[in-house]
């Protein structure tokens, strides 16, 4: 009868590691645990990961798009935090993919989108959603927008999930999270593939 129950036990732990694992494909991950990215920023100027003005900075690396409702509604509280925490160290790095305009005019059109709502940080133009392979190759398991990627101040990516801009308890988190990598030196703080909802 206890081998039975051992077995059964065995069998219930192995069952819900597996569900664990399952669970946490749902989210998207970067493989490698950097995030490389070369893309032009809105003035078609290249823009790179390896960029000086990111070296020791947390950044909070938004995907989105401007066709997509959750992505606009997190724009004020990443207006807010650029704000907040820009003089401690926070860069946020927003790369957008926008359906390509037969006029050639998808960059103007975001600059105006930009300037529209008051976006105060770095925006890049991630090319077309369909290419969107190609512009973060190492972003993985990408199901919709938007995507919030931590980056800790080593360069490790911290954490990766899709974002839910119109939750209040997803920018209470985040602001938390935000503010524990920032005060840490190198070290990133745990949390790495955990949900923002």
């Amino acid at each position: 009868m206890k081998r039975i129950s051992i077995v059964a036990l065995g069998v219930l732990i192995a069952l819900n590691a597996a569900m664990a694992v399952h669970a946490k494909r749902k989210d998207p991950i970067v493989q490698g645990g950097k995030l490389e990215f070369h893309l032009p920023d809105l003035s078609g100027k290249p823009v790179s990961s390896a960029d000086p003005r990111f070296a020791g900075k947390v950044l909070l690396v938004d995907l989105w798009a401007t066709w997509c409702p959750p992505c606009i509604t997190e724009i004020p509280t990443l207006v807010d935090l650029q704000e907040q925490y820009r003089d401690r160290g926070l860069v946020i790095v927003s790369i957008a993919f926008e359906a390509e305009d037969q006029d050639g005019e998808r960059r103007a059109r975001l600059q105006q989108f930009v300037e529209r709502h008051g976006i105060n940080y770095l925006v890049l133009d991630g090319g077309q959603p369909e290419n969107f392979s190609s512009a973060l190759p190492a972003v993985q398991n990408v199901r919709g927008f938007p995507v919030e990627i931590l980056v800790a101040r080593s360069g490790t990516v911290a954490a990766s999930r899709n974002g839910y801009g119109f939750k209040k308890k997803w920018a209470t988190r985040l602001r938390r999270e935000i503010e524990k990598l920032l005060s840490a030196s190198t070290e990133h703080s745990g949390f790495q593939g955990r949900t923002g909802r």
